[in-house]
């Protein structure tokens, strides 16, 4: 995928906002196409800490069955199944707790750094003496700084009060937001710091570490092309 220059004032931060809601009426889901990718049709992130039930109908919605043979991608709702459904069956979540999300009032740089962590596994008579490695686990922080000092980052760091889901929060990093082009996952705010001068304007810098699977999406219409797995 080749991509031109982005100005960086088509960036944007947008956080999840606590306490989650808990779904009201069941919610339909979109069918990409392929039988086995569906997508929440109103509501991107759930949350994981909920009960979450996904449910089936084969008459056209006149009765449904609890399906349990997918993953879910909480983060951004969508449905993979193990196999693909019938062309006419209908898909819903039934059952679960979804987040509202907005802006990160003053934020004007975001930087995230993706790692994988490596083991040596370099035995006697090596090829070459070279050494040989495995990776094994990966992960991403993230830090973004905003002209302003907010108390919304130290509400969600409480993990108790407003938070309910274990402290963690919905980070979408926008690259560009008309296009949809961004960062989108669970993270744990890890570190604040608060910095006022007199000569200056207020400023705060936050800290978030991943928790769970990192997506990038490259537009604002979801497919398995636009939507991937990091």
């Amino acid at each position: 995928m080749t991509l031109n220059p982005i100005a960086g004032i088509n960036g944007d931060v947008w956080l999840s906002t606590s306490p989650p809601i808990a779904l009201g009426s069941p919610e339909s889901c979109t069918d990409y196409g392929d039988h086995t990718h569906y997508y929440a049709s109103t509501h991107a992130a759930w949350d994981p800490t909920k009960t979450l039930t996904v449910q089936k109908s084969t008459d056209s919605g006149a009765t449904w069955n609890t399906v349990t043979n997918y993953v879910f991608w909480y983060p951004l709702g969508i449905i993979t199944f193990a196999s693909a459904n019938g062309s006419t069956n209908l898909i819903r979540i039934s059952a679960g707790s979804y987040f509202t999300l907005s802006a990160l009032a003053g934020a004007h740089s975001w930087k995230a750094q993706g790692k994988v962590a490596t083991k040596e596994t370099t035995g006697f008579q090596a090829t070459g003496n070279w050494g040989t490695y495995i990776a094994t686990v990966k992960d991403i922080t993230a830090t973004i700084s905003c002209y302003s000092v907010d108390t919304r980052v130290l509400n969600e760091m409480a993990g108790g009060g407003l938070n309910t889901s274990n402290g963690i929060v919905l980070c979408q990093l926008w690259a560009n937001e008309a296009t949809g082009f961004r960062w989108q996952f669970y993270a744990l705010p890890t570190k604040t710091d608060a910095t006022v001068m007199v000569t200056d304007v207020e400023k705060q810098d936050v800290d978030f570490q991943n928790v769970g699977p990192v997506f990038l999406l490259t537009s604002n219409t979801y497919s398995t092309a636009t939507a991937i797995m990091m």
